[in-house]
């Protein structure tokens, strides 16, 4: 009786069981409803390394730009295929990056650029999504990334690519976009024929220098510019180029963004013989001279590469919008007269991560097509309409005038 009893009630658990399967949803057995149905053994972690601020370019257009963390966590190579920005809420893509672009926007830690990752190695993907004018503004950014390498049994969303491989589509690394406006300042510098280098957006040496600080990385130098002068000729240089004051950049001014307070200046290092990279850069003089500005509301205006002997503000002052700092020069690491500026937040030139801003007012007379470190800059003009510019980023080779001092 015992027996025919324990027999019984399994009877009736598994018809009870049966019938809370019938009692789902219509697809049944069919319909993946269950904890865990859609996870993936996903062959890469996808981390944002920061919330991007949305700013307007030059170009008319709006941008976002930030990095994407991609860590591989198999003890295997995987090799990177594509990836695809979305809108998070609607899914529509943003930006894609495919075949050899995929070694133009992706770098390891440490630099090597490539499409694979190595066991264990991680690196970021270089993001630019670029909006054109009217295009909504992403809330949240999401990520489709297409990998390959060697077959893993346990995902169910792996598709052959060849003998012995799979592709693997996952889709993550979530981040918001940051609502808060980049800080609206004045130019940092004065007058006519100023030249945007190593500007933003794409595979520039400023868009890349992550650094290692302090046991963070920090992308300081995300949006910042090389400043450098050009003559009526579009020359940079006239006559002897190793000497600092053939460079038209060499003395010019370097002036305030906003109001603010001076919160630190180092001054004292010798001048750097231009046309190549001093042999003695370290942490403590790779700016060169330089001054640091407390903008408020948690940004910092960061100048450097000045004169020697040339600043005109100490640690405490005050100054004001378009009050004269120090006067350009080549010191630090450097190869030719520049002011290297960038907004961050926080005080570190190096310590702290760099935000885009936008300058209130100056001309856009034209894109450099051609340019060397010394020599002339070969530029287009660009359309009358596009000349007047209002709270905007100059961009990458951009042709610019600044206001006179007043």
């Amino acid at each position: 009786m015992r027996h025919l009893f324990m027999t019984l009630l399994a009877s009736l658990m598994i018809a009870g069981a049966s019938h809370a399967f019938a009692a789902g949803p219509k697809a049944g057995r069919d319909s993946l409803a269950f904890a865990g149905a859609h996870d993936q053994n996903t062959p890469v972690l996808l981390t944002p390394a920061s919330r991007p601020v949305p700013f307007r370019g030059a170009d008319g257009r709006v941008h976002i730009d930030y990095e994407l963390q991609v860590t591989n966590a198999r003890a295997v190579p995987v090799k990177l295929v594509s990836l695809e920005v979305l809108d998070a809420a609607s899914g529509k893509v943003l930006a894609t990056v495919s075949g050899a672009e995929v070694a133009a926007t992706f770098s390891l830690l440490g630099g090597a650029t490539g499409d694979s990752v190595g066991a264990a190695q991680a690196g970021f993907f270089w993001i630019d999504v670029v909006l054109e004018p009217g295009q909504a503004i992403p809330k949240v950014l999401s990520h489709r990334v297409v990998t390959s390498g060697p077959e893993v049994k346990l995902t169910a969303a792996v598709k052959t690519a060849g003998e012995g491989s799979v592709q693997t589509t996952q889709t993550g690394g979530n981040v918001s976009v940051s609502t808060r406006p980049a800080p609206l300042i004045g130019p940092p510098l004065e007058g006519t024929g100023w030249v945007a280098f190593n500007g933003c957006c794409k595979d520039i040496p400023h868009r890349r220098a992550g650094i290692p600080v302090n046991g963070v990385l920090y992308v300081s130098q995300r949006f910042a510019i090389d400043w450098i002068k050009i003559d009526a000729n579009s020359q940079q240089s006239n006559g002897d180029s190793n000497k600092n004051e053939n460079w038209p950049t060499y003395g010019q001014k370097a002036i305030a963004v906003a109001d603010a307070k001076v919160v630190s200046v180092l001054d004292g290092l010798p001048e750097r013989v231009p046309n190549a990279l001093p042999p003695d850069t370290n942490m403590q003089n790779v700016t060169g001279n330089h001054v640091i500005l407390d903008l408020g509301r948690g940004y910092y205006g960061f100048y450097a590469h000045l004169q020697p002997g040339s600043l005109k503000v100490r640690v405490g002052d005050r100054v004001k919008r378009g009050q004269v700092l120090a006067l350009l020069g080549n010191s630090g690491n450097t190869t030719a007269p520049h002011l290297h500026f960038h907004v961050s937040d926080g005080m570190g030139p190096l310590s702290s991560q760099g935000v885009p801003y936008v300058i209130d007012s100056f001309i856009a007379r034209g894109v450099a097509t051609d340019a060397t470190e010394q020599g002339k800059v070969v530029w287009a003009p660009l359309p009358q309409q596009q000349a007047i510019q209002r709270a905007t980023m100059p961009m990458n080779g951009y042709v610019v005038d600044f206001p006179p001092l007043k």
